[in-house]
Formats: structure tokens, sequence, C-alpha cells
């Protein structure tokens, strides 16, 4: 964790508001239903496992190299992938939240950049097994793994696709297709995922839900959030310091961004 991220942190935990502080019934509902930890579906605890397993293998593979962000340099690294699981995998409370999520609202459509190891994708899955899930990694390898994720939980339906998001979005520039849900967690420069997010808003709807990872993950990343949230088109917005959400409901007469405490239990893994 940064400096920037733990000041960050200090801030949510002193103005933040309880999550079930929501004027908005509709919001209310939602959240009060992802922190609730009484809710357990299914797959959770195999998914757990397979997390488990990941932040515990020390074999390495050779990644392409990204950077920050999801173009490739040309560059290979290697990494532990018990590395790999504990930098870049959604944490479990997050995780659970999504699951939730996706379960009240039954998105049809998911689209998630980032894949990984596939924890978050199979924990979407979790939340509505009906739904049409997208992921797009950009590292053959790390596809290779999240596919073996996928086969272990029976969770073959899921469309995972191997390529950098810039040639994705280029690929699919005509897809018309809706988008119900959208969860960006592969690139952590806001110059990208104000991009990201130009390029595919055509494909929203009033009901689409974009959740955007580490939001605190730097100032620059910070600035970025700051610009999604001021877009015309999004009527509230909640920060959950670990990640954002984005709503552009109409049912919201006033433009509002709402500030969430966050529970200490989302830090644990």
């Amino acid at each position: 964790m940064t400096w920037y991220t733990f000041l960050s942190y200090l801030r949510n935990r002193l103005k933040g508001k309880r999550w079930k502080s929501f004027h908005s019934p509709f919001l209310f509902r939602l959240f009060s239903y992802m922190g609730d930890e009484q809710v357990k579906f299914e797959k959770f605890a195999a998914i757990e496992i397979l997390r488990k397993k990941w932040l515990h293998t020390n074999d390495q593979i050779v990644r392409q190299d990204f950077g920050s962000g999801s173009s490739y340099t040309g560059k290979q690294k290697t990494e532990r992938i018990s590395m790999i699981a504990k930098q870049a995998l959604s944490l479990p409370f997050q995780c659970r939240c999504m699951a939730r999520l996706v379960q009240m609202e039954k998105p049809a459509g998911i689209v998630e950049f980032g894949t990984s190891l596939g924890i978050s994708a199979a924990y979407l899955q979790s939340g509505n097994p009906h739904a049409t899930i997208t992921t797009i990694e950009g590292d053959p390898e790390l596809g290779r793994l999240a596919s073996f994720t996928f086969t272990d939980l029976g969770m073959n339906e899921i469309q995972l696709i191997i390529s950098t998001f810039e040639n994705y979005l280029d690929v699919h520039r005509d897809d018309t297709s809706s988008i119900d849900m959208l969860f960006l967690d592969g690139n952590h420069r806001s110059e990208a995922l104000l991009f990201y997010y130009d390029q595919l808003k055509n494909r929203f709807s009033s009901n689409t839900i974009v959740m955007v990872d580490d939001i605190y993950w730097s100032k620059d990343m910070q600035e970025g959030w700051r610009k999604l949230i001021a877009m015309p088109e999004v009527t509230q917005s909640v920060d959950c310091f670990q990640f954002g959400i984005l709503f552009f409901r109409n049912e919201f007469l006033e433009k509002e961004h709402h500030l969430l405490q966050l529970p200490i239990r989302a830090l644990l893994r």
C-alpha cells in the first residue's frame, strides 16, 4: 500500500458514511444486501479454495510486460504466481459484494477488463449463472491460469478473450450489444480508464452499473475517478475506497456522490 493509498484510507475512515446510510431506497437496498455477510452463495467456498491455491503456488511464469497499462511493451518478466495473486486479485469482501450485486440486479451482459487469475470473474458468475460474462486479459499466461480456475469451478461458459484492451475495443468497435455491468480492473492510469469508458459507453443503458477497481491506487487514478463521476450521464456514484461504482438510473432526481466507510473486514484475505 502506497502512502497515498494509506492516507486516503484514513480519510475514508474519518469521513465515510455507514453502508446503510443512503436516502435513496434503491441504493439502501442494494448496498445493505451487498454488505450482508450472512448472504453466501454455493460457489464462494470453492472459489476461495482456488484463491488460496494461487496464493501458495510458487511456480514462476514468464509474463508479457504491460507496465501499468495494457499496451504490450515487447518486454517479458518472470513472476511467481503467488505474488501475482497477492498483488492483483480483488480481496474476498469486494468479490462477495460484487456477487451479491449481480445476484440482486441480475445483469445479463457483463464485461470485465482484467481477468488475472479468474477469481473476480468466477464471483460474478456465481451471482448470476445465467449471465453472459466476457472477460479480457492481455497476458496469455495469466489467461491460461484463469482458464484452469474456470474449468475447476465448472464455469466453462465464461468467455475468456486473450487480447489487449485496445485491440479488443478496436475489434468490437461496431458491437452494439448491451453492457449491463462493466468491471474495469486492468489498468491503473487515468488516461486509459477514461478512454475505455468513452469507448464503451455507447453500449450502456440507464440500468448499467460500472465498477472501477483501485480508485485510490495513485493520485492519477483518483483524478481519473473524479472525472468519471463528473460525467453528465452519471446520476449517482459511490466511493467504496477499494472500488467505485457508477449509476446512470433516471430515477435519481439529483446527481450525488457518496463516500462509504470501508469495513475493516474488507482489508482481510
